[in-house]
C-alpha cells in the first residue's frame, strides 16, 4: 500500500466516522476507568481514617474508665471540714444568684438616627442636572 492509497483511505468518509467513534469510545472508557480508580482511592482513605478513629476511641475509652475509677476512689476519700460548704452547693447558690439578679440597665428600645449633611448626600453634587 503506497502513501497515496493510505491518504485516500483516510480521506474516505466511512473511515472518518469510524475514527470519530473510536475516539469517543476510548475517551468514555478513560473517564470511566479514572472515576473507578478515584472511587477506590477515596474509599480506601476513608476506611483508613475510620480504622484510626476506632483505635483512638478504644484507647480513649480505656483511659476514661481508669480515670473514672480513680476519681471515684478520690471522691470517697474526700471529706469536708467542719463548717465548710461543698463545691456543688456553692455552684448552685452562685447560679441561683446569677439567674435571679437582673444586672442590666433598662433601655428605651428607641433608635435615634440624626441626618448629617455630608458631601455624599449633598444635592449640589448630584449626577443629573436638569436645565429648566
Amino acid at each position: 500500500m503506497n502513501l497515496l492509497q493510505f491518504t485516500l483511505l483516510l480521506a474516505h468518509e466511512d473511515w472518518v466516522y469510524t475514527k470519530g467513534w473510536i475516539v469517543t469510545i476510548v475517551g468514555f472508557l478513560i473517564v470511566i476507568i479514572a472515576l473507578a480508580i478515584l472511587s477506590m482511592l477515596f474509599s480506601g482513605v476513608a476506611s483508613y481514617f475510620k480504622k484510626k478513629d476506632a483505635e483512638k476511641l478504644a484507647v480513649d475509652s480505656s483511659k476514661l474508665a481508669v480515670n473514672q475509677k480513680k476519681l471515684a476512689t478520690e471522691n470517697s476519700q474526700l471529706k469536708t471540714a467542719k463548717g465548710e460548704i461543698p463545691a456543688e452547693v456553692q455552684a448552685a447558690i452562685g447560679m441561683a444568684l446569677y439567674l435571679t439578679t437582673n444586672l442590666h440597665d433598662e433601655e428605651s428600645n428607641i433608635i435615634t438616627i440624626e441626618r448629617r449633611q455630608t458631601s455624599w448626600n449633598d444635592k449640589n453634587y448630584g449626577v443629573r442636572h436638569w436645565n429648566h
